[in-house]
């Protein structure tokens, strides 16, 4: 794909007016010059997303989230910067040469790709028309409807049904002169002992699978009449150059909106679970591909939403692949993980066409922890009557405890054990703290909080919108490291400064680091001043929220010689601070050890530092 020109994307940039691309996203009000909103990448009560009309930028105060307009979309729509620039010019009615804005950048470079994707796409047109407009359909289109699927929902999803006659599906194909290989290579067909093509999926009801831009690239094909015995209820496509079963997540194309606003997602088995959550309403709904959940599946979707809910089957088979799953989460720290237990044994399915949406939801509202999940699933293994049997469960919901991140979580579930089963909460701790000593309530509770009064100072000594979100450790540099990029940023002159240092200057945060590093290569390209569109491509979330930050309080002054040097002096002051910091933990570290001359050498070290700092001052 050819290259997108800067001066095109500064043509679109300069166009579109970002509040005019956002209002067709959500309903903006004015607020003298800017525009306020509530925001659409997070619950938000509290109208929080601003857009500044002048610098064509917008801003969360409460999640953080910014950029410009290429940045909104590519965030609303889940799409890459190209496909934005594209979308912006379209809103701008701007017509801009289509070399650059082919879909998919990687099928210029391999035409076999190309091919398989038209494949699927022919493919499924053909059977959601068959499954739709045809008489054969009707027996199809009926069981669906039984299901409780609407017309509406079977659109959504692109379902479909695959003729008994393959001969039909490949005389549909036959306009667009595939190749046999290419045909073969998908994976929807294979050769039969007389080497003619054959449709793997004939005579099933269709599920497309769909990669998160929504491009069909596999198919489930699913038995839907009682005496057909053909192979297994389902059949997947083979793997292929377009096709990973492992990799694939069920529906997350049309999901991940609904994920982004609930920050939550909700993890099913089966197509038909997710469909029928997603038609009642539940619509941040996604599976694995017919497998067990695995590390990779959740390492992707954690990037995704801060909770995640298993929504297995309510039998024992669904029950044990909820365990399993649990079992997984232990390395994922910052999100939460929970369960939903459906009663009688029902599938998601079944539940929401028995009770209902509601009943659903208040499911959701209860859902379990892992340990919750865990207390009432092994309760059944042991005999709770016997001394022996109590003590192996308590043990084992012990073991689970250990791994709960929250410490008070931890003590409030010691305590309820303590009371259902009249224990002294004191033994609970000590058998707790043996299991994994790191975790035991106690010392943890005393670790996080000193941790929770270091992060509420430095809460307290910055503004809480940035604080909140970005990792600061000194509130004095960060403000330099802002002002000196704004710099950069909007004075071409304040280079001059960068290119007479001997050493490229360094930032005291590593995400300030990050933004100027990003900066140098912006500012060595050729781009115009000011550089604000360095936020155009940012991917680095931490560094776009700094930029957009620096953008949105950016005041337009004269350029001042002297502010260079000045941020630098105080950014050198946070390394020094720093460095004594380390020197005095050393010297205490001495001291209890008695070790004389190391401790007096350390304290010199520390008096020299800090005669710097005062000279410099």
């Amino acid at each position: 794909m050819v290259k997108i020109p800067n001066e095109v994307i500064d043509r679109v940039r300069q166009t579109v007016r970002i509040e005019e691309v956002v209002g067709h996203y959500v309903e903006l009000k004015k607020r003298g010059q800017n525009y306020v909103a509530s925001c659409p990448f997070h619950e938000d009560r509290n109208p929080s997303f601003s857009i500044h009309t002048q610098k064509q930028i917008y801003k969360c105060f409460s999640c953080g989230r910014g950029g410009n307009v290429f940045g909104f979309l590519q965030e609303i729509e889940s799409i890459s910067f190209v496909q934005a620039v594209k979308r912006a010019a379209e809103l701008a009615h701007l017509e801009l040469d289509k070399q650059y804005f082919q879909e998919d950048p990687g099928l210029q470079i391999d035409p076999q790709k190309q091919s398989l994707y038209r494949i699927h796409e022919k493919v499924q047109e053909f059977y959601a028309y068959y499954l739709v407009h045809t008489q054969n359909g009707q027996a199809a289109l009926d069981y669906l409807h039984d299901r409780k699927l609407k017309d509406d929902t079977i659109r959504t999803f692109g379902l479909g049904l695959a003729p008994e006659n393959s001969e039909l599906v490949l005389a549909y194909l036959e306009q667009e002169a595939f190749s046999k290989k290419s045909l073969l290579d998908s994976g929807i067909f294979y050769l039969d002992q007389q080497n003619r093509l054959q449709d793997r999926f004939s005579g099933r009801i269709i599920f497309p699978l769909r990669n998160r831009s929504g491009k069909p690239i596999a198919f489930s094909g699913r038995r839907y009449r009682p005496a057909d015995d053909r192979g297994g209820k389902y059949i997947n496509s083979p793997e292929t150059d377009l096709f990973q079963k492992s990799k694939l997540i069920y529906n997350l194309d049309l999901a991940q909106s609904e994920i982004r606003k609930q920050n939550q997602i909700l993890i099913c088995e089966g197509y038909l679970d997710v469909i029928s959550l997603y038609q009642a309403g539940f619509q941040q709904v996604v599976a694995s591909m017919g497998t067990s959940l695995t590390r990779d599946h959740l390492a992707y979707l954690t990037k995704l939403a801060n909770e995640l809910i298993f929504v297995f089957d309510g039998d024992q088979a669904g029950q044990n692949a909820t365990i399993k799953a649990f079992q997984l989460t232990t390395d994922f720290k910052e999100t939460r993980f929970k369960a939903i237990k459906i009663p009688q044994e029902k599938d998601p399915d079944e539940f929401i066409k028995l009770k209902g949406a509601p009943a659903f939801g208040q499911l959701i509202h209860q859902a379990f922890s892992y340990y919750e999940f865990y207390k009432e699933y092994r309760k059944g293994d042991f005999n709770l009557k016997d001394a022996q049997g109590l003590s192996q469960y308590i043990e084992s919901l012990l073991k689970i405890l250990s791994t709960v991140q929250s410490p008070i979580e931890r003590q409030l579930y010691v305590g309820q054990l303590a009371q259902e089963y009249d224990l002294d909460s004191d033994l609970l701790e000590e058998q707790l703290a043996r299991i994994h000593p790191a975790q035991s309530s106690a010392s943890s509770f005393k670790q996080s909080s000193k941790t929770r009064r270091d992060t509420q100072a430095t809460i307290a000594s910055s503004s809480s919108e940035v604080a909140s979100s970005l990792p600061i450790k000194s509130q004095a540099a960060f403000q330099a490291e802002k002002v000196w990029l704004g710099q950069l940023i909007f004075y071409e002159d304040s280079w001059n400064f960068v290119n007479q240092q001997k050493q490229m200057p360094l930032m005291y945060h590593s995400f300030a680091q990050k933004a100027f590093n990003y900066l140098c290569d912006y500012y060595y390209e050729g781009h115009p001043f000011p550089l604000t569109g360095i936020v155009d491509q940012m991917e680095d979330p931490q560094v776009n929220q700094l930029l957009t930050s620096i953008l949105w309080d950016h005041t337009p002054l004269d350029y001042q010689v002297q502010t260079m040097p000045d941020c630098l002096a105080i950014i050198y002051q946070a390394f020094k601070q720093q460095e004594i910091e380390e020197l005095k933990v050393k010297l205490s570290k001495y001291t209890k050890e008695q070790d004389q001359e190391l401790a007096k050498e350390t304290i010199l070290k520390i008096m020299t530092i800090e005669r710097q700092l005062k000279k410099k001052n």
